[in-house]
């Protein structure tokens, strides 16, 4: 057999990043491929021909499992720089993801059952040692239109772990993977070759099913995963659905940053998509929804701030109320009361201290210290005897430092001034007679 056994169905070229795809049919036996050559100075590139090896090598060793069929390709010659490399596949007969969702946005149901597929084809792949490592939508075609028959196209920047040595390496300086979905071990001196990687990109399109936009990123810049974005991005129909909030719970799995907090593999993936299915024909118990809420507030972007700003909250109060123990246990005096503590469901830090002489408890003063957390800044106040509340300091969340250096630097002060009450409650009357009533 040879190339020009087969001749151009129509003029279109579906162009890549380094190559084109042309329909073509073969003059005998009127077979329908797909022919992929590599164009402009990407056919002689060492790097680009060597990838074109990876990609008919990963490509025959999927044997049709989910992936096009290599009619005939001739990457065994990818050394020799003077021969035009190429490729024709099954021509697959259907529009992309892309264009799908566009046309005929699909159900919940319709997602679920695209995407435990396209996890059963990466299983098979992931034990070949084969990462595809490009997914997005524009990658996978669907064979007449069926959600259910997704297949993986493209796999130009795949990883074999069989393929041949080529003599040379990625540059570490190179950023691989695609804009559809950035993530962080695809960045120059990352890691390249985790097929948790191929995962996170099935929940970028698990999430391109669902609303139509491109996740682009992992965390925004307020630290919400891409389903969490406010105003929702998620179609209504979906989010009305009553497994939506399990399968939020699954999209911020997939969507971790780090490599070890994503699932484990393609098969625990799929797994916990098909679960959401389980007992559909039964109503959910309050337990379940009780559960999944209590994860979506304690997991959502609200509860991650405050996580990270708690820790300096805590410290910074900790360490004033250290202070002010100090400072009136010098004096003679003693205090009792509650150390720092959460409330307000971790928005709040506070602790209160009765403070009297030593061996007495009356005449005592109240005073209590508050720090609050409030859209992404800290306000820290302080109160005597339950009056109005003054402001010791206010500034960002994330300048908890400078906080907790204010908070000591006027440490003297608010112990002067509970000293100064308790000087006026413990000076005696003009007339005595109160005393001995």
């Amino acid at each position: 057999m040879a190339l020009d056994d087969w001749q151009i169905a129509d003029g279109d070229k579906r162009a890549g990043g380094q190559g084109y795809v042309q329909k073509v049919h073969h003059v005998l036996d009127g077979r329908v491929g797909a022919l992929k050559r590599l164009h402009g100075d990407s056919a002689r590139q060492t790097e680009r021909r060597y990838r074109f090896l990876t990609e008919v090598g990963g490509l025959r060793a999927m044997a049709e499992n989910g992936v096009p069929r290599v009619f005939e390709a001739n990457e065994g010659l990818w050394e020799d720089k003077n021969v035009e490399l190429y490729v024709v596949m099954e021509f697959i007969d259907g529009p992309t993801m892309s264009d799908l969702v566009r046309s005929a946005p699909p159900t919940l149901d319709d997602a679920l059952a695209c995407t435990i597929r396209i996890l059963s084809i990466l299983a098979s792949s992931h034990k070949l040692s084969l990462h595809h490592r490009d997914l997005k939508p524009d990658n996978l075609m669907m064979r007449n239109g069926r959600w259910t028959d997704p297949v993986l196209v493209d796999l130009g920047i795949a990883w074999h772990g069989s393929a041949p040595e080529s003599g040379f390496k990625t540059p570490i300086d190179r950023e691989l993977g695609n804009r559809f979905l950035r993530l962080p071990e695809f960045a120059p001196g990352g890691e390249h070759k985790d097929p948790r990687s191929d995962l996170a990109m099935v929940g970028g399109l698990m999430f391109f099913m669902l609303t139509g936009r491109a996740p682009r990123v992992l965390l925004d810049h307020e630290g919400r995963y891409p389903h969490e974005a406010s105003p929702s991005p998620v179609r209504p129909a979906v989010a009305e659905d009553r497994r939506w909030p399990r399968m939020s719970h699954v999209l911020r799995v997939a969507f971790q940053h780090r490599l070890e907090h994503r699932f484990r593999d393609a098969d625990e993936f799929a797994a916990r998509l098909t679960e959401l299915n389980k007992g559909s024909s039964m109503e959910p118990d309050d337990l379940e929804n009780e559960i999944a809420r209590l994860k979506e507030l304690t997991e959502s972007s609200l509860a991650r701030e405050r996580a990270e700003a708690a820790p300096g909250m805590e410290n910074a109060n900790r360490e004033l109320c250290r202070a002010l123990d100090e400072i009136w246990r010098s004096a003679g005096l003693q205090w009792g009361g509650q150390n720092p503590v959460f409330k307000s469901a971790g928005a709040a830090n506070e602790f209160y201290c009765v403070v009297s002489q030593q061996d007495h408890t009356d005449p005592h003063v109240l005073f209590r210290h508050r720090i609050e957390l409030r859209d992404g800044r800290v306000l820290a106040t302080w109160e005597i005897d339950q009056r109005t509340p003054a402001k010791s300091f206010e500034g960002p969340a994330a300048d908890c430092d400078a906080m907790r250096q204010a908070l000591l630097l006027n440490a003297r002060q608010l112990a002067s001034l509970v000293i100064r009450e308790l000087n006026a409650k413990l000076q005696p009357a003009a007339d005595l007679r109160a005393f001995f009533r």
